[in-house]
């Protein structure tokens, strides 16, 4: 089966943080300690496509020079959890940041953390994830989403790029998951919750164990 990385790698609506803060804070110290973020207007390239964030700015430099930035694009599933997803900004030759890549949902902005050390060799990166809340759910759901990526990563799928081909067998268990994770934490469940597969049983003494990979 064919698989995008970037749906299956957050399977719900992210959005730009309307804020830093302490969690986002301890996601920038872990993924480029000593950077700083900063807020970058979105300003889409004609003939740019979403998610496609490194081919955009490749072909932008070849009309326009500039250079390619990498960094990570901030990302939050309010009261869930914060992430940070591998990215490019393209820098004008006058030196102006300036995000090119279009957004699933029209955010208007993104939380860009620039890292010069980082460049892009054709290989994916995993998002990281940093929970808002100590609960079991959402940290099974990261745990599971970790896994996911790196089914998608093994072998020579690390070099493909977009969309990836995954036996089923590999993949549907862990999207199985996955989904199970994300309609307990988008409706409210906790892990002392009743288990969303209806046992009666808290969610920490049934289906938890199931997801303690």
């Amino acid at each position: 089966m064919r698989s995008s990385r970037n749906c299956i790698a957050m399977p719900v609506h992210t959005s730009t943080p309307k804020e830093i803060t302490k969690h986002i804070r301890q996601l920038i110290a872990k993924v480029a300690p000593g950077r700083d973020a900063k807020y970058l207007a979105v300003r889409p390239q004609d003939g740019a496509k979403v998610n496609e964030c490194f081919p955009n700015v490749e072909a932008k430099i070849s009309h326009a020079g500039g250079r390619m930035l990498c960094g990570w694009q901030i990302w939050e599933w309010p009261y869930v959890l914060v992430e940070a997803e591998f990215h490019a900004v393209w820098v004008s030759p006058e030196g102006e940041l300036v995000e090119i890549t279009p957004k699933q949902h029209g955010e208007e902005t993104i939380l860009f953390v620039p890292d010069p050390a980082l460049t892009y060799a054709g290989l994916a990166k995993d998002n990281v994830r940093v929970a808002v809340r100590d609960d079991l759910l959402v940290h099974h759901f990261i745990r599971v989403s970790e896994e996911i990526v790196k089914v998608m990563n093994r072998g020579d799928r690390a070099g493909q790029y977009g969309y990836v081909s995954v036996p089923a067998h590999e993949f549907e268990p862990l999207r199985n998951a996955q989904a199970f994770l994300v309609h307990s934490i988008s409706t409210g469940l906790r892990d002392h919750s009743p288990c969303l597969c209806g046992s009666g049983r808290k969610y920490k003494q049934c289906h938890s164990r199931d997801f303690s990979l």
